[in-house]
């Protein structure tokens, strides 16, 4: 009789382990492979403005609040669009601040896992550069490029805070080429061009493949889809964004 149970656990524990083994075989074989098939990435965007009103008329209370905050420290806001993408939506704002050349962006993602809203700012450069900083929840999917510098502190929920955070790493972070003015008549002109030089970026790096489809999108290649995925699934999800957050606080740390 013993003898039957301590079989019995063996066949249990060979279970499990046999379960978990195919669990990590979807997680991190299958699943890149089905995004490989089907997920692309924008490359050549053209933003639609929409009316002020109607736009925030469809936001949530918490996305009003941190307009009226970015009003009040000094941005001027430029105008709002939307990026319809094959698993998410994202509706943003544009802000700029004249005295510091300073752009910014108000963001809300929605998707079937879950809604966040979040803020950042960002420095673009006549070299082509851009330093960016923000308070998204969200682990950053691209890789580190050599045409941004991104900082993202997901635990300041204070515009102003995060303002202050930007401008002492805008000072600290010196660059060789003088900043630009992000003025309203530009438009969305500047974001959609950082868009395609990043895209470009991807396929320098070997993330997406060159060609660009009807829609202005690009797939991913193997390594673009395994390396995007990993990023989102456990553990990968938590080690990278404990990485990019300690990379983040080190950055502020030396400024």
């Amino acid at each position: 009789m013993y003898e039957k149970d301590l079989w019995n656990n063996y066949i249990m524990i060979f279970d499990v382990f046999v379960g978990l083994l195919t669990l990590i075989a979807i997680l991190y074989i299958a699943v890149p492979l089905w995004i490989y098939r089907v997920q692309k990435l924008p490359a050549r965007v053209s933003f639609e403005a929409v009316d002020e009103k109607e736009f925030l008329s469809d936001q949530s209370d918490k996305f009003k609040a941190l307009d009226n905050e970015f009003k009040e420290i000094g941005f001027e806001y430029i105008g709002s669009s939307t990026l319809l993408d094959t698993n998410n939506s994202t509706y943003f704002s544009l802000y700029s601040n004249a005295k510091g050349n300073t752009t910014a962006m108000l963001v809300s993602m929605r998707s079937a896992a879950g809604s966040f809203t979040y803020v950042g700012f960002s420095q673009l450069y006549a070299g082509g550069t851009m330093l960016d900083v923000s308070n998204s929840p969200a682990v950053p999917m691209y890789p580190k490029m050599g045409i941004k510098i991104s900082a993202r502190f997901p635990r300041v929920f204070e515009v102003e805070k995060l303002y202050r955070i930007f401008l002492k790493l805008k000072s600290s972070l010196k660059n060789s080429s003088p900043s630009i003015a992000y003025k309203r008549e530009d438009g969305f002109k500047k974001v959609e061009a950082f868009i395609a030089k990043e895209s470009d970026e991807l396929v320098a790096l070997g993330y997406c493949k060159e060609a660009i489809d009807f829609e202005g999108k690009r797939n991913l290649t193997l390594k673009g889809a395994f390396a995007f995925t990993w990023k989102n699934v456990f553990p990968g999800k938590g080690i990278y964004d404990k990485l990019d957050q300690d990379y983040s606080h080190k950055l502020l740390g030396s400024s």
